[in-house]
């Protein structure tokens, strides 16, 4: 709480506080619809994080129904009940965090939030949603309606090994490993292109030097089939 800083002024506060006093003036008036301007930019990560769950919580609590505006993907997907993806000043999609992650319409939704693996595939059987891709065959999780489609594989697709029910299985060099804690970001080149993999940190089991050559496993059924 901020009981013991009554005294201060603005400037004796720090970023985290101010942004806590200036949430609680907006929520003095009981409005019916709260908006929030990119309320944690200027924050460092940790304060951000803390002050985002804070708001979430305090949001829950009071029933207020609130647009929070931002750019950060990562915010967005986690404070949000349902997102507009807006796009040159139109909402190119409407839904939960679900589904733009896992389900978006449009090229630029799918491309604009998190990060993508894409392919140029081979159309084998349209109305079955089958394609080749080096050599492997995959079927998406619905039929083709175009005839040069582009596939996408979020990160957490792809997987070191084989897997079961893994449908391809490709040979991959390792060209960057970058660790982000409880996640190890690999960067990977695989049938002639730079592929990113996740995969959970195991303290037993240390990631892969770049240069190593590894195999790489996937199913069309977590593709994205990119849409303009």
């Amino acid at each position: 709480g901020l009981a013991d800083f009554g005294a201060r002024y603005p400037f004796q506060l720090s970023g985290g506080q101010q942004q806590r006093v200036a949430l609680a003036r907006a929520l003095a008036p009981r409005p019916r619809v709260l908006l929030l301007d990119e309320p944690l930019s200027a924050l460092d990560a940790k304060v951000r994080v803390s002050l985002r769950n804070e708001i979430r919580m305090i949001q829950r609590e009071l029933g207020i129904t609130t647009i929070f505006v931002t750019h950060d993907q990562e915010e967005a997907m986690s404070i949000s009940d349902r997102i507009v993806v807006m796009n040159g000043g139109v909402a190119d999609q409407v839904g939960t965090p679900f589904d733009i992650y896992n389900r978006p319409t449009t090229r630029f939704v799918a491309q604009f939030v998190g990060t993508l693996n894409t392919f140029d595939v081979t159309v084998r059987d349209a109305a079955a949603g089958q394609v080749e891709l080096a050599g492997q065959t995959l079927t998406l999780p619905e039929p083709l309606q175009v005839s040069a489609p582009v596939i996408a594989l979020r990160p957490e697709a792809l997987h070191l090994g084989r897997v079961p029910g893994a449908e391809a299985l490709l040979p991959a060099r390792i060209d960057e490993v970058h660790f982000m804690g409880s996640v190890i970001r690999l960067r990977a080149t695989m049938a002639g292109t730079r592929v990113s993999l996740d995969t959970f940190n195991r303290p037993d089991q240390p990631p892969p030097s770049p240069g190593t050559d590894v195999e790489i496993s996937f199913s069309g059924r977590d593709a994205i089939v990119l849409r303009q």
